[in-house]
C-alpha cells in the first residue's frame, strides 16, 4: 500500500507516522469484510514502513468507527457463519495492533461504539475530542463484546465501572472517559489532528527498539504476577542494551544534543 486511497481508508505518512484513517463515513465506519481486510493490511504496511515510527488510526467525519456493520451481521445465516466471516478476522487484526512493535494511537473524532471501542482498546494510547460519543453498546442489541473488550475495560476501570459501561451500553464523552481514566488526552475536536500530530512528532524522537520493549513489558506485565514481569522486563532490557539505541542516548546525554534514534532492534 503506498500513500493515498485504498478501498475502505487512507494511508498517509505525517510527522514520522502512519495515518490510517477510516473512511466509510456513510456507515459510521462501520466494520464490514472489506474494512477488517484493508485495516489488516494497512496495519501490515505500518509495521514494514520504515518511514512510521507509530501508527495513528483514527475516523472521517462525525465517526471514528461504529462497530459492526449490522447489515452485514444479519446478511450471515448462521452463528458459525458470524464467527468464521466477521470475528476471527476481526481479532485476527486486532491482535496485529496489539502486537505491533510501534506505538498504535487511535483519534477518536467521533462515534465510537462497541467494536469500535473494542479498536481503539487494543491501541496503545487513546486521544479523544472531548465531544466524542463513546460506547460499549453491545447490550443494546443482545450482543457480547467478542474480542477482547470485558477484559480490557475490567484493566483499565476495575469490575464495577467495566460492568456499568457493559450492562447499560451507555454512551460517554470523551471529556468523560478523560477523567476516569481511559482516555489519555482530551481536547476540542477542531484540535485533535493538531495535538495527534504533536504526540506522533515526539514519538518519532524516541527510540524505536525501546518503545517496542516497552510496549511489550506494559502488554504483558498486566497479565503476570510481578517476579514474572521483573524477570521478563530484565530478559528485554538486556537484548535491547544490545541495540544501538542505548548508546546513542548515553553519548547524546554525556555531548549535551538531542539524540538521534535509529530502527535497530
Amino acid at each position: 500500500m503506498s500513500d493515498g486511497q485504498f478501498g475502505t481508508l487512507r494511508y498517509e505518512i505525517r510527522h514520522g507516522g502512519a495515518w490510517i484513517i477510516l473512511t466509510r463515513p456513510e456507515r459510521r465506519n462501520a466494520l464490514d469484510p472489506d474494512l477488517i481486510s484493508d485495516l489488516g493490511t494497512a496495519i501490515d504496511t505500518a509495521q514494514r514502513d520504515s518511514r512510521a515510527r507509530s501508527v495513528v488510526v483514527t475516523g472521517t467525519e462525525d465517526a471514528f468507527c461504529a462497530g459492526a456493520d449490522l447489515r452485514f451481521i444479519q446478511s450471515l445465516d448462521s452463528p458459525a457463519a458470524i464467527v468464521e466471516y466477521f470475528l476471527q478476522p476481526l481479532t485476527k487484526v486486532l491482535r496485529s495492533i496489539r502486537d505491533l512493535s510501534k506505538p498504535v494511537i487511535a483519534a477518536i473524532n467521533g462515534h465510537c461504539v462497541a467494536g469500535g471501542l473494542e479498536l481503539a482498546l487494543c491501541c496503545d494510547l487513546i486521544l479523544a475530542a472531548t465531544t466524542a460519543r463513546i460506547a460499549d453498546g453491545h447490550s443494546r442489541f443482545g450482543l457480547l463484546p467478542a474480542i477482547g473488550g470485558a477484559n480490557a475495560l475490567t484493566r483499565a476501570f476495575g469490575p464495577y465501572r467495566a460492568k456499568e459501561m457493559l450492562f447499560l451500553g451507555e454512551a460517554f464523552t470523551g471529556e468523560q472517559l478523560h477523567q476516569l481514566g481511559l482516555v489519555n488526552r482530551a481536547v476540542p475536536a477542531e484540535e485533535l489532528d493538531t495535538v495527534t500530530s504533536a504526540l506522533v512528532a515526539t514519538l518519532a524522537t524516541r527510540s524505536p527498539s525501546g518503545l517496542a520493549r516497552m510496549k511489550q513489558m506494559v502488554n504483558e506485565g498486566g497479565e503476570v504476577t510481578w517476579d514474572l514481569a521483573a524477570r521478563r522486563e530484565l530478559t528485554l532490557t538486556e537484548a535491547h542494551l544490545a541495540a544501538g539505541d542505548p548508546g546513542e542516548g548515553l553519548a547524546a546525554f554525556t555531548e549535551k544534543r538531542v539524540p538521534v534514534f535509529g530502527s535497530r532492534r
